[in-house]
């Protein structure tokens, strides 16, 4: 076995430089305009750095996790995370005038088991081609996975949080595809299940609202498309090098959110195009360093576990960038390592200590060909 001394310091650096960036970017998001709203101004940075620390603690904790505890509890924190699924549906909250039922009050900060359930997800998937890899072509091996799935997009839909069951189903397509299912059989599946979602999704009233907003968003400019055209003015206002830090008006009320779904568009007002590149240039590269570290990893659980966390933080911010861009409908998704939140945080936090811990994993051996010649002939 090859095992790396050290972790990729490189991807550690990037994590922290994206949670540094966070607390700046909340910092000016957030501080003068509560001024305005006679609220404390440093209510959300002081919670944000309260997250940042507790999240690095959960950062360190995991690297030092043998993978060997995610490998024999995977399908025990599935349950876990489905029972959380279940328990919120208990705990309303109001949301716009609206009652959703997506936290857990836990007195210093409210939990959101939709977040947990995009790691327990890729738990489950890693564990479940590693053991059973060998049927993973057959209808019993594929409709296994499908049917956790559709429990997991079941119970985040009833919240309801129509983001994080899509969010759900796309990192399975994306687990499904990468290893070894049969592409002939599980894209029928796929379409169907899309159409119930599709279906399910615009059956509700505020969703059907929010794809009319992303087709026709200056139609309806002042009502169900506001928060949209305010965040395409925040990237036409910032230009190519944007207004300055603490400089954009935006956040006075006129984007709401933009601290959490609509952060991106603040980096497009104060820093404009070139500071957007260069946060998309960041997570490009996490994406290429997750992958190519999780791949040459000895063990097929490790690599699974890798590739699943290298998707879910750069799907996630893809999303977020679209939303943000009016390329894809509003759908609640934070910016990782940079939205202001204290579950999603935490848990992006808990995943990237894992992928440092999988960067110093044993490595697949690969023989120089010159020395496999040499042999042959001695």
């Amino acid at each position: 076995m090859l095992r790396s001394f050290h972790f990729d310091l490189m991807l550690a650096f990037l994590f922290l430089v994206l949670m540094a960036v966070g607390v700046i970017l909340i910092y000016s998001a957030t501080t003068v305009p509560n001024l305005f709203t006679h609220k404390d101004p440093f209510f959300y940075i002081k919670r944000e750095v309260l997250y940042i620390a507790l999240s690095i603690i959960v950062m360190i904790t995991a690297y030092f996790i043998p993978i060997s505890f995610w490998k024999k509890y995977a399908y025990h924190l599935v349950i876990l995370s489905i029972f959380l699924l279940i328990i919120v549906l208990f705990f309303y909250v109001e949301l716009k005038g609206k009652s959703v039922r997506r936290w857990i009050n836990l007195g210093f900060f409210r939990f959101q088991p939709s977040e947990f359930a995009k790691f327990t997800i890729v738990l489950f998937f890693a564990k479940y081609i590693s053991r059973k890899e060998k049927y993973l072509n057959s209808w019993k091996g594929i409709l296994t996975p499908l049917l956790v799935v559709g429990i997991y997009v079941f119970l985040i839909l009833k919240e309801p949080h129509n983001g994080g069951a899509i969010f759900i189903a796309l990192i399975s397509i994306l687990l499904m595809v990468s290893f070894s299912f049969d592409l002939k059989k599980i894209i029928p599946l796929f379409l169907l299940g899309a159409t119930v979602l599709a279906f399910s999704v615009y059956n509700v009233e505020y969703a059907r609202s929010r794809i009319m907003a992303f087709l026709n968003p200056f139609e309806h400019r002042t009502d169900i498309s506001y928060q949209i055209v305010q965040a395409l003015i925040s990237f036409v206002k910032g230009g190519w090098t944007g207004e300055g830090l603490g400089a954009g008006s935006q956040k006075f009320k006129y984007l709401p959110e933009i601290q959490t779904d609509y952060i991106f568009a603040l980096i497009g007002e104060e820093f404009g195009v070139l500071g957007c590149v260069l946060i998309i240039l960041i997570f490009l590269i996490i994406l290429y360093k997750g992958i190519k570290i999780s791949i040459n990893l000895e063990d097929r659980f490790s690599q699974v576990l890798g590739v699943g966390i290298t998707y879910v933080i750069t799907l996630q911010a893809l999303l977020h960038f679209a939303v943000n861009l009016n390329i894809f409908p509003a759908t609640g998704i934070t910016l990782p390592f940079i939205s202001y939140g204290g579950t999603s945080l935490m848990v992006m936090s808990l995943m990237a200590g894992i992928l440092l811990r999988l960067s110093k994993e044993p490595k697949k051996i690969v023989l120089n060909k010159k020395i496999k010649y040499r042999r042959k002939y001695v």
